[in-house]
């Protein structure tokens, strides 16, 4: 969202977005963003290879060119404690502010237009992510972690150093920041005092943000506002938004001006796991619509590895888990925004724990799948082999609606078919030898 010069011309934008009430939202058409407000003045010398990748998403956008390059596939499952640097991360700014240790990796904010930051090396194309982090403290300081596609889409969670009650979640099709009703405040523990777990899970079909394994929001590829559905990365690190040289939209979002004589701000993030649900070597852009279906996985598929992601996420957080995803929270929909507190009276977290955050909500569906196929299979049987039971099957067909209910009627027809047949013939046997013995 902060990180190069075309994506503040376009997502930043959507930093207005539910600005605490819809008539402090500024007009789209004042500028807030002119001049270089996040450091890019005094960037830090970089390597060659990293100014290259750091700039790669700003200067190719695959849907107003076709000369831009494939993005590097991640195709797999990897998990970074952070406790030295990371071979699937590249410092994006400051490198010198961001260091390594026992407790993860610390981005710090020490001065005005300080910008640390990490990019990860390879793209996902639909995946699951959970980052367990403490944001930062300080009025105006952002800590940031979101991921964004060459094509600025967009998912975003965003920290607010002065107010330990909130987090607020984002997204962008696009670049588009012509409406601002995009971003959601959710209440929660102090993201500031202690380690929490944040997991992102984003399908074809539907982009979940959860807090300690209880969801926090559901966005269906339905929405008007666009759906994020192309190759990304991820993006994490701190910023301030409440700089004095900001707009005045921008410093109110961010919770007021920035006092740098409380400085250092630091945000720490002490594990961070990513799962990509496809496979291949690289993600393709063809045609210019940014649909998924117009993305082409290189030597593979995509959402080729569903199944096959979830259980190696699963497995990586699960080892120390002290809690998980209440699979009651998918099916009633819930969504806590500003309006309503996350309970986590049942989520027990500390700075050593880690979440095991959607075991428990695959295992509940898939073993449902499991009933309701074996459950048809065996209805089916039963009916083809007994007139009577076929009899039993239509009428109770005929009474319910329901397809999962109908099949689970009939195969208990067709048990109790099976109980009194015999039954039937026992009586039988026993009244002949009756009658035999007179």
């Amino acid at each position: 969202m902060l990180f190069g010069n075309t994506i503040l011309s376009s997502s930043i934008l959507g930093l207005l977005t539910t600005a605490r009430a819809a008539s402090d939202v500024p007009s789209a058409t004042t500028n807030y963003y002119s001049g270089n407000i996040y450091g890019y003045e005094k960037e830090e010398t970089q390597s060659a290879s990293q100014s290259a990748s750091a700039t790669s998403l700003a200067s190719c956008n695959p849907l107003e060119t076709t000369s831009c390059s494939p993005d590097p596939a991640l195709a797999s499952t990897i998990e970074d404690n952070f406790k030295s640097s990371s071979s699937h991360y590249t410092p994006y700014r400051f490198p010198s502010r961001i260091t390594y240790g026992d407790d993860g990796v610390n981005f710090t904010l020490a001065e005005r237009l300080d910008n640390p930051s990490l990019v990860s090396n390879d793209y996902i194309m639909f995946g699951r992510l959970e980052v367990q982090m403490k944001s930062a403290k300080g009025k105006g300081v952002i800590s940031s972690f979101y991921l964004q596609s060459d094509d600025l889409d967009e998912i975003d969670l965003e920290w607010f150093g002065g107010d330990g009650s909130q987090v607020q979640s984002n997204f962008f099709s696009k670049g588009n920041t012509t409406t601002y009703d995009r971003g959601e405040y959710h209440s929660i523990s102090d993201p500031r005092a202690d380690f929490h777990n944040y997991t992102i899970d984003w399908t074809s079909s539907e982009l979940k943000w959860y807090f300690d394994g209880e969801l926090l929001r559901t966005l269906k590829n339905d929405s008007s506002s666009g759906y994020p559905q192309s190759p990304m990365r991820i993006y994490f690190g701190i910023w301030a938004g409440g700089d004095y040289d900001n707009g005045e939209g921008v410093i109110e979002w961010a919770g007021g001006l920035t006092d740098y004589s409380e400085a250092p701000f630091v945000m720490q993030v002490q594990n961070l796991v990513v799962s990509d649900y496809s496979t291949g070597s690289e993600y393709k852009y063809s045609g210019d619509s940014g649909d998924w279906t117009s993305i082409e996985a290189v030597d593979g598929k995509v959402m080729g590895r569903e199944s096959k992601a979830i259980n190696e996420f699963n497995e990586m957080v699960s080892g120390d888990s002290a809690s998980s995803i209440n699979s009651s929270s998918d099916s009633s929909e819930t969504q806590k925004s500003t309006t309503s507190v996350i309970s986590t009276d049942s989520v027990q977290h500390s700075s050593a724990s880690r979440t095991s955050s959607i075991a428990a909500e695959d295992a509940t569906s898939s073993a449902d799948s499991s009933t309701i196929t074996e459950s048809v299979s065996s209805s089916t049987e039963i009916t083809d082999n007994s007139t009577t039971l076929s009899t039993i099957y239509s009428e109770h067909s005929s009474e319910n609606e329901s397809g999962s209910t109908t099949v689970a009627s009939s195969k208990a027809s067709a048990d109790q078919g099976e109980i009194v047949r015999p039954l039937y013939s026992c009586v039988a046997a026993i009244t002949a030898l009756i009658f035999a013995m007179i």
